[in-house]
């Protein structure tokens, strides 16, 4: 039974971001036998070494505990100026340490993002992999990248998004991702 982690890289309580990862959630929840785990950004305090050499703070040990929990993790991220917000980053500093042996080392992620604008923070996903790479994760390569463009417009008032096209990318996202863990996805979950 996979547990897959899900990461919104926005702190907004209206997020296009959160309104995918509800999405991808509900997909999940279809899946047979899938089991889905909710990450919170606000748990992480800022990254400091002095507080991780005592052991971290008990919401940053309780979350990196629940993620190396999870077989893989699912993002997604706004781009803010190109790149992922400073609260997503520093998320993914305290899971990648201690240095060669975070939770997320090794882990299989996949990535989508959602922006207001057409491109749908296509910009952010290169530097996002990136920082994901280099804490050792494996990034599940999604062809093409599951951007959420207009999602501002497409979010409906239960915070989810139902654009079939857009349903249609988090579904591959998801296939792609369980596939990475070795669990096949059941039959797509029409919208």
């Amino acid at each position: 039974m996979p547990k897959i982690a899900l990461l919104s890289g926005s702190l907004r309580r209206e997020s296009s971001n959160t309104a995918v990862i509800a999405t991808i959630r509900r997909i999940l929840e279809q899946q047979e036998g899938c089991e889905t785990v909710d990450i919170a950004l606000r748990s992480f305090p800022p990254f400091d070494e002095d507080v991780e050499r005592a052991g971290g703070t008990e919401g940053s040990r309780a979350v990196a505990a629940r993620v190396a929990a999870a077989d893989a993790l699912i993002i997604s991220s706004p781009a803010y100026n190109g790149y992922p917000p400073g609260m997503l980053k520093n998320a993914l500093d305290w899971l990648s340490r201690p240095p060669g042996g975070g939770v997320v080392k090794g882990m299989p992620v996949g990535i989508a993002s959602a922006s207001p604008g057409r491109a749908g923070g296509a910009n952010v996903q290169p530097r996002l992999a990136e920082i994901l790479t280099n804490s050792g994760a494996v990034v599940v390569e999604c062809a093409p990248p599951v951007t959420v463009g207009n999602a501002v417009a497409l979010r409906t008032p239960e915070g989810i998004i139902t654009d079939a096209a857009v349903h249609a990318d988090l579904e591959r996202l998801v296939a792609d991702v369980l596939a990475a863990v070795g669990a096949p996805a059941t039959a797509p979950v029409t919208g």
